[in-house]
């Protein structure tokens, strides 16, 4: 992985860049302290409950220092780096998440911070890493300090750090209004739903596995196949997804093919938590068939709404009784037996359309502002990958 910096870019090593902090603790037994840790792969990072001194033992630990380069020298390859801030001012961390304080007008921070979250920066702390995988995949401080940078001039690494700041606060308050349609929905689910009555599943839908699997065959008609993975990750199937194609006989198109409002759950998988993950066919799609390990419900006409028992199949209740009826040790499974127990609620084919609609509305915003985020965040990634190797330069103003 070879780059071509600019030539007015300066080569150095980190060391030439950062100075190590270290300040130990004298560690009192009978005081609590609070020890951070890092996530991997650029996630920041978290705090440890707290604990007493004496619980400590031998183990080596040092007071936070704000705005430091602090790496895990276990999963450095692995891009376990962040920055420390205020926040942290008394708390520990042990030896194996050595600080580093950047040298004024040689490298900044946030410019630092970023360059080790990129694709070269990735490269550097695995070339600083030998070993086989995990725990043996360690990083020196000689490792560290020998690592080769190239740095633009200090104020152009404040003006790209500035500039992908911008966009992972884009990216927050996206999150944020995520998370606050989720909170609204739960909370208009939880009333809509309150006082509703439950009834067996199978008197609102009828309800079949499939056992199309994914081969194609020679003498089978080529179908497009909606798979366990489109199921789990939408909330709705539509023309969008980009289905697998397989073939399936003809009596397996006419068993399993999907219609408008079918609801396709998943019958199988890891956990419990994770069976009966519901998604609605919210358009016709020609030539759609279900995969294998999936389960169709489909609406009984003039009893249920399809959208409406995919959003029920979404409450928390609901989710738990799947999760208990679901069988396994290793992997867990509905059967027939299950469905025929598993109830739902079922108001009026009316008042099912109105709950339907608020929650889907919400729905819908979810989707739009995640589409919105991954498109940020696919944007912010380009931008590292140009303005962290001089690929593209910015000038002494920027918008």
């Amino acid at each position: 992985m070879r780059i071509s910096f600019p030539k007015d870019w300066q080569d150095c090593l980190t060391e030439d860049a950062f100075d190590r902090v270290v300040n130990p603790v004298d560690v009192d037994p009978h005081r609590l302290y609070t020890e951070i840790g890092i996530r991997s792969h650029g996630k920041g990072l978290f705090k440890k409950p707290p604990i007493e001194g004496k619980s400590l033992g031998e183990k080596r630990v040092f007071w936070v220092e704000p705005n430091c380069l602090v790496l895990n020298i276990i999963f450095a390859w692995e891009q376990a780096v962040a920055r420390t801030t205020p926040n942290e001012k008394g708390m520990i961390a042990s030896h194996r998440f050595p600080m580093f304080r950047p040298k004024d007008n040689v490298i900044d921070l946030d410019f630092a911070l970023y360059f080790f979250k990129s694709k070269w920066g990735k490269k550097l702390l695995e070339i600083g890493s030998p070993g086989g995988a995990g725990r043996n995949k360690t990083l020196s401080q000689k490792e560290f300090d020998e690592l080769p940078l190239c740095l633009p001039p200090f104020a152009e690494q404040r003006r790209i750090a500035a500039v992908l700041g911008a966009w992972d606060e884009a990216i927050d308050r996206t999150e944020c209004l995520i998370a606050v349609h989720h909170r609204r929905k739960a909370a208009l689910a939880q009333k809509m739903f309150a006082n509703l009555s439950k009834r067996p599943l199978l008197e609102a839908a009828e309800v079949w596995f499939s056992g199309v699997d994914k081969k194609t065959r020679a003498g089978e008609a080529p179908v497009l196949l909606c798979n366990y993975m489109d199921i789990f990750h939408n909330s709705r199937i539509t023309s969008q997804v980009r289905f697998m194609q397989a073939t399936a006989s003809r009596s397996q198109i006419t068993s399993n093919s999907l219609r408008k409002h079918d609801v396709v759950f998943t019958k199988d998988s890891e956990t419990s938590q994770e069976i009966a993950e519901p998604a609605l066919i919210d358009e016709q799609i020609d030539n759609l068939v279900c995969g294998y390990h999936l389960a169709i419900a489909r609406p009984r006409k003039g009893i249920a709404y399809g959208p409406f028992i995919a959003q029920a199949m979404r409450h928390p209740a609901i989710r738990w009784q799947f999760s208990r009826l679901a069988n396994g040790v290793v992997r867990f499974g509905l059967t027939l037996d299950a469905i025929e127990q598993a109830e739902i609620f079922l108001p009026p084919v009316q008042l099912q359309k109105k709950i339907a609609a608020v929650l889907d509305a919400e729905d819908v915003v979810v989707e739009d502002l995640a589409k919105q985020a991954n498109l940020l965040r696919t944007q912010k990634r380009g931008l590292m990958q140009k303005l962290l190797v001089g690929e593209r330069r910015l000038g002494e103003s920027f918008e």
